[in-house]
Formats: C-alpha cells, structure tokens, sequence
C-alpha cells in the first residue's frame, strides 16, 4: 500500500513538472564566459558568465570559417563556449584556439560578442580620467588603492604631494613589500599599468617603482615616495605628459590597441621604442606583424633620445621606411649612437600599419 501511494506521488510530480515552464525545472547554467586581461603573460584576468542568447552558440557554431592564425599579442579577450575556447582580436575575429581557422562572422553574432566583452572590459579596466579631475578626488592626504594591472597585486597608498602628478607613499611596511614584490624586489623607473581606487572610484594611471626625495609616514620603510601619472600629467621639469607614462595610461584604460591601430608609422615606430625603453615586450609586439624581433633588442637597458627621419617624397600607400636615429644604453652600461631602419606595411590604404621588420644595422 505504502508502495502504491509512493508510486502515485511520483507519477504527479512528473506531470506537474511537465505541465510547468521550461526555465522552472531546467538546471540553470551558463553557457558563454569572456575573460579580459591587460597582456598574454598576465596573471590578473576578469571572467564573466552570459546565458546564450537568441541561439547565438548554435549561429557561431554553424559559421563558416577559413585556415588562418592568430597573433597572440593582439588578442583582445578569450571566449569559452560549449566548452570550446576562442580568442578573439581587437579587428574583431575570432579565431579557434588550439586549431589555425578563422571565423567568418555574420553581423549579428559580431555585434553580439562585441557587447560581451565590452562589458567585461568596463569591469577589467578604468577611465583615463584627466589630472586636473582626479587631484579633486584624490587630494592631498586621501587615501587610495592601486591595483597592478599584470599581477593584480594591490596596495595602499597616500598622497602627499605633487601638482602635475601625485606624489605618493605606501602607506605600511606590508604596503611597501607588496610594492616592491611587483617590481621582482628591485626599485625600478619602469612605469608599470595600474588602476588607483579612490572611494570606489577607479582611475587608469601610470607609476614608476623607484622611491626618491622626501617621505613622511613612519614606519612604512620606503625611503621617500613615488610618483603616479594620470592623463595629462606631467613630470615635475616638463609640461607636456611622458610617453612612457602616457602609454601606461593607455594599457590601464583598454584603449592601447585604437590607438595602435589608427597610428602614423612615425607614432607606431614610436609606440615600439617607448615599449622597448619599459622591458614592454607585449606591446613591442602589438605593433608588428609578429616577426621575430632581433635578438639584440634584448641586452638594451634604455632608450635615451630618438630622432625619426622622416624620408622626402619616399612613402607609399601600402610599404614605407622609417629611419630613426637613437642613443641607448646596454645592461653592460655602455652608451650607443646608432640608425636604425624601421619597415612597415599595411594591406590595404584603410587598413592600420604594422611593423614587418627592423634593421638595427642598416
């Protein structure tokens, strides 16, 4: 009888949960997930869910595609669908992973992995706020976090100082080792991404890692304080803002790679050798075409000047030279005076340059 009754009730929960919607009883998942971060090499990433929307798996998986690769430092966000991972570039294709085949995308699953990742990116990076706006926000005194960008590593800060920029310290000793661990334990000049949060409030900046002049928090061990650029800042002995930092800026806000892509082959010569001066291989290689770099570009320390020749009456639509002329110093601490020979090419007149190779020397 006891079986009997057992029986029947489950005979009407099946026919109540059929009679039911589908979303009711269906298992909820998630069936897309987008992952933005700053380079390749980046352990800070952001990962978001979205549910599939208008069969959009279904009109992705049944798009055609041809045999092509991808340049892995021009990849904008990675996308895993049906278990399936994707990456996808900042001209907006999307390229199969683990296989050299290339989507051909029809507008509308596009747009749609357009929105995905643009929402991820608003989550992932900042504003490039102007100073004169944020030093209202962050004055002097306040408080503030900063969030390195590659890493995800994050400390307190203060700001002390500083009118074109914030003069800033760590705040404790555990500040300050945090700091230190983002540079590998050596102070350095090198401007490195971040984000500063300031009351919730999140701001793409620029910082260097090298403690120098005055410091005022005790107990902290940092011997002095640092500096963090934000747009339009400027150095203390410049008014115009410097271009490592402002590259930084850039990196910090997502908008490196539109500003790459609708640079002059000077500004994109340009872009390669402030990377260079920073150790910045990843953005190095977002201007080229992914050649190989030469091997003697690794023993350079810094870039001291550069000084772009521009050729008369020699550039073509699609191929163009670019010579510059530059001083440098090596890790040995040896100081260089050479020219070197920078080649570009884009495919088509409305298509963004690349760099095909460079000729150290020509």
């Amino acid at each position: 009888m006891l079986r009997s009754k057992v029986l029947i009730f489950c005979i009407c929960l099946f026919v109540i949960a059929l009679s039911m919607p589908h979303f009711a009883y269906a298992k909820v998942k998630n069936d897309i997930t987008v992952t933005v971060s700053v380079s390749p090499e980046s352990s800070f990433q952001t990962t978001m869910p979205f549910r599939d929307q208008n069969h959009f798996t279904k009109r992705l998986l049944r798009s055609s595609t041809v045999v092509a690769s991808y340049n892995l430092h021009w990849i904008r966000a990675t996308l895993t669908v049906k278990k399936r991972t994707y990456v996808y570039d900042h001209d907006g294709q999307l390229y199969e992973k683990e296989m050299p085949r290339r989507y051909v995308l029809g507008n509308d699953v596009r747009q749609r992995i357009e929105e995905m990742v643009k929402s991820v990116e608003a989550v992932h990076f900042a504003q490039a706020i102007p100073w004169e706006q944020v030093k209202k926000t962050l004055k002097r005194m306040e408080f503030g976090t900063v969030i390195d960008l590659e890493t995800g590593q994050r400390f307190d800060v203060q700001r002390r100082a500083g009118s074109r920029h914030a003069d800033v310290q760590p705040l404790t000793r555990k500040d300050t080792q945090i700091m230190k661990n983002i540079y590998q334990g050596k102070w350095s000049w090198k401007r490195r991404a971040i984000l500063v949060e300031v009351d919730g409030t999140y701001f793409a900046a620029s910082m260097h890692g090298m403690p120098h002049g005055a410091g005022a928090i005790k107990g902290n061990e940092f011997p002095g304080h640092f500096c963090i650029h934000f747009f339009g800042s400027s150095t203390h002995r410049r008014t115009e803002p410097d271009p490592s930092h402002s590259m930084m800026i850039l990196k910090a806000s997502g908008a490196l790679a539109a500003t790459i892509k609708g640079a002059s082959p000077e500004e994109l010569v340009g872009f390669f050798l402030t990377a260079l001066h920073e150790h910045d291989t990843h953005t190095m290689r977002m201007t080229t075409d992914g050649f190989s770099l030469p091997e003697g570009l690794s023993s350079i320390e810094s870039v001291r000047t550069s000084e772009i020749i521009i050729p008369s009456d020699e550039r073509g639509p699609l191929l163009i030279e670019v010579p510059v002329r530059l001083t440098y110093i090596d890790r040995e601490g040896g100081n260089f005076r050479r020219t070197w020979q920078f080649l570009l090419r884009r495919e088509v007149p409305w298509d963004r340059w690349r760099i095909i190779a460079v000729e150290l020397n020509p």
